[in-house]
C-alpha cells in the first residue's frame, strides 16, 4: 500500500510542478528561474504547514503519500541546482548568486512559516 500511496503523490507532485513552473516562463537565459523557486517555495511551506498537523492514525497514510510522495515530486533540488549552473555557464554568476541566496532562505522561511501556523 506505502509504494502506491508514493506513486500516486509523486505522479500528482510531477504534474503539478511542472504546470505551475510553467505559470512563469523565462525570455532571456539570465532571468532567475521563478517557476522553479515559487514551486520550492510553496513545497516547503506546505511541508512546514502539515507537518505539525500529523496525527499519528493519518500518518501511515499522508507520509507516503504527501510528504514522500507528492511534495518529493513537487519540490525539485535538481531543476534548482541545474538551473543555478545554467546561470553560471552562460555567464550570469551574480543571478545566479541571487536565485541560490534567494532559494534556500525563501524555502527554510516558508517552511518556519507553515509549521509556525500550524503549532498547538
Amino acid at each position: 500500500m506505502h509504494i502506491f500511496l508514493i506513486c500516486l503523490g509523486a505522479s500528482l507532485g510531477a504534474l503539478s510542478r511542472f504546470y505551475l513552473s510553467n505559470l512563469f516562463p523565462r525570455s532571456e537565459p539570465q532571468e532567475i528561474p521563478l517557476g522553479i523557486l515559487v514551486v520550492n517555495i510553496l513545497g516547503c511551506f506546505f511541508i512546514g504547514l502539515l507537518y505539525n498537523l500529523m496525527n499519528t492514525d493519518l500518518e501511515r497514510i499522508f507520509t507516503p503519500l504527501l510528504f514522500i510522495g507528492f511534495l518529493g515530486a513537487f519540490t525539485t533540488f535538481s531543476a534548482f541546482t541545474r538551473e543555478s549552473l545554467e546561470l553560471i555557464n552562460s555567464g550570469h554568476f551574480m543571478y545566479a548568486c541571487v536565485y541560490v541566496v534567494l532559494t534556500v532562505f525563501s524555502c527554510l522561511i516558508a517552511t518556519w512559516l507553515g509549521m509556525f501556523l500550524t503549532r498547538g
